[in-house]
């Protein structure tokens, strides 16, 4: 503490006999928490501090009390001068520096230690009043991490709790003032026996080696619970109480449990000392959950790291269903696709949120084969940030992709055909092996004689296969008088192609819901720019000047730009900005008549897109965008037919027809 401790003690007294009532030396030190003795000592250094300003004199009666004998213009002054030490006690010590100086003192006892009140007035030149009803509100501080302050008869008080419950309070009350000057304070105060500096280190090798860059909060936390693992290993205190193997078998497949093992073991090396796995358990549970789910800090156990988990399989899920929507396919009843989504995503997370973004070697031939499933994975970007608050890149949005397109093969794989034959049993086997290894997407085949044929019983089937024409008109019935000649597979293949596609060719490219989304003040034209930058300052100047997006917007975007690029090929480019910085969902649009360099790429049409998804009818407008979206981009024709667009009033009349 900075302030002088005979200092507080005279201002208390000058206090308590202001008002120039008579007082016995009794009372007083009961009201400032001095013995009798300190009292009648300090008042004799009070009466000569008075005497010699000129501001009044204590008087003495035995067995009556002391007064303070002050002229009307005295005790004016003597009130400006306490009015000052009480701006001086209020920059000092306001209520919530008294709360945490007390806990600090609090938590850096040793289990079996306690400490009176009277000390703690003493080294926080409080009085025992005082004190009492800060105690009080460290009890209501502390409760919050079940945390109990009990006051042991004749001992003086001490804390009770779980380890774990004691670390992660400790933690808080040491970042409660998150600047590094502030954190390395607390951290020499608590921790003046270890060498921070080789823990730090250890860290930092670390984090050099899995080439990830924690933030300086998150390394903070990591320093602070490897320094109390140091220091709590002699009481021996149980930190996770259950033994919940199931939980433990899944936080070992998380790229933060194998992180944290790096660390102690580094720590081990560096002190000669051995960690407990409850330890390991705990740093890795910290560094996995605590800050991204919502459960209570309080309840950290290893059930967290299943409720954990249990989130990211619900997150693969919506991701399925976004994707699967704008494609027109259900992933989401694909078990093989879930399942290598949640391990593929298990580190991705990690990584993005704490690492260097992975490259993607294929991004280029992702982007130029499976264009579409590409264009609809950007959907998910939005997801990431509103779930794990991390920003995925197009390499890790290609690696997604690869996904994604596996399924839809394999979708593709799975369709049910009838064979219409006159022939033998054994040429229709023939024929049934031929088509089985040539076109595996047809699962099922059936054979039906062409006498027998009845439309209605086969309703459930996908094509009808016919050596030639029949009655029955149905979309369904393909025509191959010899399925076993390489003209008619190629007839069947053909037709599948056909089906594949599922091109929905409209007149509007946008259905009435997302028209929402267009203003023809966001619509540019003919525009001659030099730069992405340029152009995007444009567009995100003329969002903000509608007031659909914050002034931040387009720091955002760029923060975007700079780690990794937009371009999704055809001469398009799709950035966006934050959710938090969209007041309300909107696309921008410009139309270039010279396209300008993006990173790598010549882009000629931009759509800058400002989406916050926070209702459930905003979430199903952004999800129709993207899945329209796709067929308005999709070929150099439709690109070509927007750029012959003269003013923003006919692009914005052609999207919403």
């Amino acid at each position: 503490m900075k302030r002088s401790k005979e200092k507080f003690y005279m201002k208390q007294i000058l206090d308590c006999i202001m008002d120039g009532e008579i007082k016995a030396t009794g009372k007083i030190a009961k009201e400032v928490g001095l013995s009798e003795k300190s009292v009648r000592n300090k008042l004799n250094e009070l009466d000569d501090f008075l005497m010699k300003n000129n501001l009044g004199v204590i008087q003495r009666k035995p067995r009556v009390g002391i007064w303070l004998e002050t002229s009307e213009e005295q005790k004016e002054k003597l009130e400006v001068y306490l009015e000052q030490q009480r701006e001086i006690q209020l920059e000092s010590y306001n209520p919530k520096e008294r709360i945490t100086e007390t806990l600090k003192i609090l938590f850096n006892l040793r289990p079996w230690q306690t400490i009176t009140t009277q000390k703690l007035s003493e080294k926080l030149y409080l009085s025992v009043p005082t004190m009492l009803k800060v105690l009080k509100e460290c009890e209501e501080w502390l409760g919050y991490y079940n945390i109990k302050l009990v006051n042991e008869r004749s001992r003086g008080y001490r804390l009770i709790s779980q380890e774990n419950e004691y670390r992660i309070a400790l933690k808080n009350l040491m970042m409660e003032r998150a600047f590094s000057d502030a954190v390395n304070r607390n951290l020499d105060y608590f921790f003046p026996n270890i060498d921070v500096s080789t823990v730090r280190k250890c860290i930092i090798q670390a984090e050099n080696e899995w080439d990830y860059r924690f933030t300086d909060e998150s390394f903070y936390e990591i320093l602070i619970y490897c320094c109390l693992a140091y220091k709590r290993k002699e009481f021996d205190n149980p930190l996770i109480t259950d033994n919940h193997m199931e939980e433990l078998e899944i936080l070992q497949k998380y790229n933060e449990y194998a992180f944290t093992v790096a660390i102690f073991e580094k720590l081990e090396e560096a002190f000669h000392v051995r960690f407990s796995q409850e330890d390991v358990l705990f740093l890795s549970i910290q560094i996995l959950c605590s800050k991204f789910i919502g459960i209570s800090e309080i309840e950290i156990t290893l059930a967290q790291v299943k409720k954990y988990d249990n989130q990211l399989m619900k997150f693969v899920d919506r991701l399925l269903t976004v994707i699967g929507n704008i494609m027109n396919v259900d992933l989401v009843s694909d078990q093989k696709v879930k399942e290598s989504l949640i391990v593929h995503l298990r580190p991705t997370i990690f990584r993005l949120r704490y690492g260097t973004p992975q490259s993607n070697d294929l991004i280029d031939f992702i982007k130029k084969e499976y264009k579409n499933v590409f264009r609809a994975s950007w959907a998910i970007s939005i997801l990431f940030e509103e779930c794990y608050n991390v920003q995925i890149t197009e390499d890790e949005i290609g690696y997604i992709v690869l996904y994604i397109q596996a399924a839809i093969e394999r979708k593709t794989h799975q369709y049910k055909a009838v064979l219409l034959t006159n022939s033998n049993m054994g040429h229709a086997q023939l024929m049934k092996e031929r088509i089985k290894k040539v076109v595996p997407e047809i699962k099922s085949l059936e054979f039906v004689s062409t006498h027998d044929f009845r439309l209605e019983h086969y309703s459930d089937m996908d094509i009808i296969i016919t050596p030639k024409e029949i009655k029955t008109k149905d979309k369904r019935v393909i025509v191959i008088p010899n399925i076993l000649s390489e003209n008619g597979i190629l007839a069947l293949r053909n037709h599948l192609d056909t089906i594949n596609s599922n091109v929905n060719e409209r007149e509007n490219p946008f259905s009435p819901e997302c028209c929402l989304l267009f203003s023809p003040e966001l619509i540019f034209t003919h525009m001659r720019v030099d730069s992405k930058e340029e152009i995007l300052k444009i567009m995100s100047d003329a969002m903000t000047e509608k007031g659909v997006v914050k002034e931040e917007f387009f720091d955002t975007v760029m923060e975007r730009e700079n780690k990794t690029t937009t371009t999704i090929g055809n001469g398009v480019s799709l950035p966006h900005g934050s959710p938090v910085a969209v007041n309300e969902s909107k696309v921008a649009i410009a139309i270039l008549d010279e396209p300008v360099m993006w990173d790598s790429e010549l882009v000629e049409v931009v759509f800058l897109l400002g989406f916050k998804m926070i209702t459930k009818d905003e979430i199903n407008r952004i999800q129709l965008f993207y899945k329209e979206y796709v067929s308005l981009i999709d070929t150099d024709e439709k690109i070509s037919m927007l750029k012959g667009m003269e003013t923003n009033i006919e692009v914005y009349k052609y999207l919403i027809q």
